[in-house]
């Protein structure tokens, strides 16, 4: 499944990509994230509890960067399971930093591929999660930038 969405943060390109990519700061703001630690230099391990339609779940995942063109594009690999319920998830994420007028649009690309049981739920519920996540991500990043002072 192909999921896809942007937003708009009021701040310089290098700006939004420097805060980005300060996992530890910009991990705070993804809605569901437990705990995210560098493994590697590319490498990143995590932990996310996410609501799929009635179902919550929590997955064990890692993340490794296989294209990094600062401060405009970067392509990761995802991988992910959750105990309990015995859902996987692999996907690989793409997303650009554009500069606009006022700013810098961030906008992603996931083809994902959801096996178990939140599967059951499809494109409509999977894609509305999403998009929740991504709204407070982009306004919680725009805050972030907002109260940090110009270097």
């Amino acid at each position: 499944m192909e999921l896809k969405d942007r937003f708009t943060v009021s701040a310089e390109n290098q700006a939004v990509w420097d805060y980005l990519f300060d996992v530890e700061r910009s991990s705070k703001c993804m809605p569901g994230v437990v705990s995210v630690e560098a493994v590697g230099d590319e490498t990143y391990q995590g932990q996310l509890k996410v609501k799929v339609g009635p179902i919550a779940a929590t997955f064990d995942g890692k993340v490794t960067l296989t294209e990094v063109e600062a401060p405009r594009r970067l392509v990761a690999q995802i991988e992910g399971g959750e105990k309990s319920g015995g859902s996987t998830v692999k996907a690989t994420f793409t997303s650009t930093l554009t500069p606009v007028d006022g700013g810098t649009q961030v906008e992603y690309e996931m083809d994902l591929n959801l096996r178990g049981r939140l599967a059951q739920f499809g494109l409509t519920v999977v894609r509305g999660t999403a998009q929740k996540m991504t709204a407070a991500f982009g306004r919680c990043v725009q805050d972030a930038l907002s109260v940090e002072p110009a270097s």
